[in-house]
């Protein structure tokens, strides 16, 4: 196949575009100018610059691609209009270059959890007939991308929409951040309510990808890519503290704490005008929302799509990652 990857320089797009040069594909990576490039350097991939206002770049490749792998967005923001400006906009003047040059293949975008929700309750997992139901800024921008992609899918072409929960592995810096701080520390720090969620590989979403971009059953579909097994935040910190072999420390704070902790960062991010923590406001309401696991039966059973990475498996290759680039 012949794939324009947008984000193919992010987390996630740079594990997609080691597979799939990997497996015979060319690629053909979008990247902003003056972005650092360093997963892409050694594959033999065509940087194409731009960004996703970059329209015209769009039309002049669309005819020749097979798949668009859309994975560019942004994660954190420390407003509202800054998730609507590169989640939504840019998804609009995406589908609208790629109509302009006639693209005919599968758009295959990565959304979020988040655009759903989380779960009902502790023991039922999110289903996609479930109506949307997003808590954050952030799942409300992914949400209103996969409307725009539904209704205005360029004729010819075909769609399909993933919704991954949380995703690590080698290369991710969130979870990374808190590894760190296990590490250096030895210390677990939680609130007193715990977050139920479920933790997903890179390699595993890369194969929901793969299967999404490839089956035709996929057409016209949308589906959650999640690990089936659930977790509590206090299970993976102690999950991890095992693959680092560091005796820890837990300490439990209110619920409130977190809210403060992120207002703060908040306000030292605007001073910086970026985002300077992991926690944010928007990720503190995602936070107490608690449940954040679904139900990916019909990607595993539609799809063929099956998990290779139990947690305490894939902590454990990520940590060993760290540790080996010397990021721990």
């Amino acid at each position: 196949m012949r794939c324009l990857v947008t984000g193919a320089t992010g987390f996630v797009g740079g594990h997609l575009c080691e597979r799939l040069v990997a497996e015979g594909h060319e690629v053909l990576a979008l990247a902003r100018p003056g972005s650092r490039r360093g997963v892409l350097e050694p594959l033999q991939v065509e940087i194409v610059e731009g960004t996703l206002d970059s329209m015209n770049v769009f039309a002049r490749v669309a005819s020749s691609c097979d798949v668009v792998f859309h994975l560019a967005a942004l994660t954190k923001a420390l407003h509202r209009r800054e998730f609507r400006k590169v989640n939504v906009t840019g998804t609009e003047r995406l589908i609208s270059g790629l109509a302009r040059g006639a693209f005919q293949g599968r758009l295959v975008m990565l959304s979020s959890l988040s655009a759903g929700g989380p779960a009902p309750d502790p023991n039922t997992p999110r289903r996609i007939e479930d109506p949307d139901r997003p808590v954050s800024h952030y799942g409300r921008s992914k949400r209103d991308a996969e409307r725009l992609l539904r209704r205005h899918v360029p004729e010819g072409a075909q769609y399909t929409i993933l919704r991954p929960g949380a995703i690590y592995g080698p290369r991710e810096q969130d979870f990374h951040q808190v590894f760190r701080t296990l590490a250096s520390w030895g210390l677990i720090v939680q609130t007193t309510r715990p977050v139920r969620l479920q933790m997903t590989h890179v390699e595993d979403v890369v194969s929901a990808l793969l299967v999404a971009a490839t089956k035709p059953e996929a057409a016209g579909r949308t589906y959650y890519a999640t690990d089936t097994a659930t977790w509590t935040d206090r299970e993976i910190m102690q999950l991890a503290a095992e693959a680092l072999g560091r005796r820890v420390r837990t300490v439990t704070l209110p619920v409130w704490t977190a809210t403060a902790s992120a207002l703060l960062l908040d306000g030292l991010g605007k001073l910086a005008r970026r985002p300077i923590a992991p926690l944010t406001r928007d990720k503190v309401r995602e936070m107490n929302a608690a449940n954040w696991f679904a139900d990916a039966t019909p990607l595993r059973e539609e799809l063929g799509w099956q998990p290779r990475w139990p947690l305490p498996d894939g902590l454990q290759q990520t940590i060993k990652w760290y540790k080996a680039e010397g990021w721990l």
